[in-house]
């Protein structure tokens, strides 16, 4: 069996527009759709490997689309959809998951997305991805590549330290952010910008 290195996770929040989605299947080894994301994956012209979740909000044309074999029931009802995705990775076992469709519509769900994933980051390199965005969830120090004058913003999910940025317009050595605290709209002074931090969970915006 061909080893999946890269997952495309297709959730059930606000659809991203077809094109965008064809670009991403196309370079990820496997489509996993969360629910209802099955029905956006579809309707832009892309065919996951795998539906799973609860499955209470796919349409009955999308399972019979999917058919028997593409479909995982996960009953249990005390995390989320994405949850349930990103432990099932856990036996594929990826070392980079990509997740789309994953912010807008309900805020409270798109906060809990960001949130959530803080306990998977460990096992896969995470990125929310949107057209002309991506979202990092950060407990190490991580390098990125991007467009100069990409805007990047940092916001802390708990206290941070040591957070130094290298090759960003407004530069922080061993800084440390706490929640409410905020560094946002720094602007990437070259195509390769950098991170740096010790301790704390990190979500690093990128705007292209």
């Amino acid at each position: 069996m061909q080893k999946i290195s890269s997952v495309l996770i297709i959730a059930n929040g606000a659809a991203e527009g077809k094109s965008f989605l064809k670009t991403q299947a196309r370079a990820h080894d496997f489509i996993l759709a969360l629910d209802g994301g099955a029905d956006i994956a579809l309707k832009a012209g892309v065919t996951p490997d795998l539906a799973a979740g609860d499955l209470d909000s796919i349409s009955a044309a999308a399972r019979k689309r999917l058919g028997a074999v593409r479909l995982f029931k996960i009953a249990r009802q005390d995390n989320t959809d994405l949850e349930k995705g990103l432990d099932l990775l856990s036996f594929i076992k990826p070392k980079n998951v990509t997740i789309v469709c994953a912010a807008g519509g309900r805020l409270d769900f798109t906060l809990s997305n960001f949130s959530s994933v803080f306990g998977y980051v460990k096992k896969f390199d995470i990125v929310f991805a949107g057209k002309g965005w991506r979202v990092y969830p950060l407990i190490k120090t991580r390098a990125f590549k991007t467009r100069r004058g990409a805007k990047v913003s940092l916001i802390p999910m708990d206290k941070c330290q040591g957070i130094t940025l290298k090759n960003l317009k407004y530069p922080l050595k061993n800084a440390s952010l706490k929640p409410g605290q905020t560094a946002v709209s720094n602007m990437a002074a070259a195509a390769n910008i950098e991170v740096k931090l010790k301790t704390g969970k990190l979500l690093a915006m990128i705007y292209e």
